[in-house]
């Protein structure tokens, strides 16, 4: 059921539309239908925990048990809702990509992507340092994991931007 759905060229239109323009069509549905599969999982998960409180029997450990299955399920089903904001961003992106050469294209959009959401981090993570050096007050052991963490931060922004670097120029040299 799942790839005759997902594979078909215009699904759930009952027309055959250009196979080269589907990838943003096959995106949408790969997502819904893993939406479906885990909003299904997150609803078993929370019966099963509901059913672990219930019958307890004096038991912590099902109680606890009971309260992470239900926790962790509507985490799930949380994490798959907003995963719709993730997938209008790549069926956006997946507008770019050229019929001619789509591996090298997407292999571009997911590194930009990712340089994008990356930089943003890195952005974060300078100013996080900068408030643990603020807050440091002088004490060389912190100002020693400031140091330290600050050093693989840089490091690891250069190493993903060197990425992007790499990926283009794979594009452009036309392989």
């Amino acid at each position: 059921m799942f790839v005759p759905t997902v594979a078909a060229q215009c699904p759930f239109v009952g027309i055959a539309c250009d196979p080269s323009s589907n990838l943003s069509i096959f995106i949408v549905n790969i997502g819904m239908v893993l939406v479906e599969i885990v909003s299904g999982l997150s609803v078993l998960f929370v019966v099963i925990g509901g059913a672990f409180m219930m019958t307890n029997f004096g038991n912590e450990t099902n109680i606890e048990k009971g309260k992470k299955s239900v926790f962790y399920a509507l985490g799930g089903y949380a994490l798959a809702l907003s995963s719709q904001a993730i997938i209008s961003f790549v069926v956006a992106q997946s507008m770019t990509i050229s019929p001619s050469s789509p591996h090298l294209e997407i292999m571009r959009v997911i590194i930009s992507a990712m340089l994008y959401i990356f930089n943003g981090v890195f952005a974060l993570m300078m100013l996080f340092y900068g408030f643990k050096l603020v807050l440091a007050r002088g004490q060389q052991s912190e100002l020693d994991s400031v140091k330290k963490g600050l050093t693989w931060t840089v490091f690891g922004a250069l190493t993903i931007n060197l990425a992007y670097a790499l990926v283009e120029a794979t594009v452009n040299l036309g392989f």
